[in-house]
């Protein structure tokens, strides 16, 4: 798994990843930045489904200040020692999503949730602590709303089973 951009573009976490956990792709991740932006500075950024991190580290790569939430806390430990590896600065919290996206704002929000789930649950969760920038990536098969609370659908991108939504203020 290797990092798509930023300062930190071409390092590699290593280790396996844990179970369960099913990382972005390359593909799908450069796609998402260049939709998103690749400078990120003074942005803060939420990572609220963190699994492997990448994404994440991804936005701390582009100079956003990054905080990645995650449930299990086997996965926690994961993250922070590839956060060490990497020597990313990023805030790592043993946390469920709905959780921490009732704590604050974000500049910049990305969710991936479990395929199983329903997407327009999180989308209608994370709407009103997104200040600039929602991305939901989820299963091509699942239909996601053009708007949510003050956001609209600003493009979507099908890549096989994945479709990335990115949503911005009206």
């Amino acid at each position: 798994m290797r990092l798509t951009g930023g300062r930190l573009r071409g390092r590699v976490l290593t280790g396996a990843v844990s179970a369960g956990v099913r990382p972005t792709s390359a593909r799908v991740r450069e796609a998402l930045f260049s939709m998103v932006g690749q400078d990120l500075d003074g942005w803060r950024a939420l990572d609220a489904f963190g699994g492997s991190g990448l994404l994440g580290f991804e936005a701390y790569s582009r100079g956003a200040e990054v905080t990645i939430s995650e449930r299990r806390s086997q996965v926690v430990r994961r993250i922070k020692q590839s956060a060490t590896e990497l020597g990313a600065v990023v805030t790592v919290r043993c946390a469920d999503a709905a959780a921490i996206l009732s704590e604050g704002q974000w500049d910049l929000i990305l969710l991936d949730p479990p395929y199983a789930e329903d997407p327009c649950t999180w989308l209608e969760r994370a709407a009103p602590a997104a200040t600039e920038v929602l991305v939901i990536e989820h299963d091509s098969r699942r239909e996601v709303p053009m708007a949510i609370g003050g956001l609209v659908m600003d493009r979507q991108r099908r890549y096989g089973s994945t479709t990335l939504s990115l949503y911005r203020p009206r």
